[in-house]
């Protein structure tokens, strides 16, 4: 493998890990409130937990670029990916299997709150 394929490979193995800390840092808000509602604990100042909810939006948007970076990088580029142990084709399976934990976790602060309420 020359320097070339290497480069774009360590690109979008970059660009799949970046989205999905992307993902789960634009949910850090949201998961102390979400775990103190799990285990039943309540109190006044759960209200100071979403102190860097500021940070969700720009959070979510990076996710969703490097994501699609990612796509593109998988079905559009004429650079090649290859790597000593997965294809092309693993690749791409891989990127589609992490795809829905990625949605997951940029939707669920949105979608938690209807789903409670349809439990409630």
């Amino acid at each position: 493998m020359n320097s070339p394929q290497k480069s774009a490979n360590a690109k979008f193995w970059a660009m799949c890990t970046t989205a999905l800390a992307a993902a789960v840092a634009s949910t850090l808000c949201c998961i102390g409130p979400l775990l103190y509602l799990a285990f039943g604990v309540s109190s006044a100042w759960l209200v100071q937990l979403s102190e860097y909810s500021y940070l969700q939006v720009p959070m979510l948007v990076i996710s969703l670029g490097a994501f699609g970076y990612g796509f593109w990088l998988l079905n559009f580029s004429d650079k090649i990916i290859c790597t000593k142990y997965l294809s092309r084709r693993t690749l791409r399976i891989l990127y589609w299997i992490m795809a829905p934990v990625i949605l997951f976790f940029l939707s669920y602060p949105y979608v938690l709150p209807y789903i409670l309420e349809f439990l409630a």
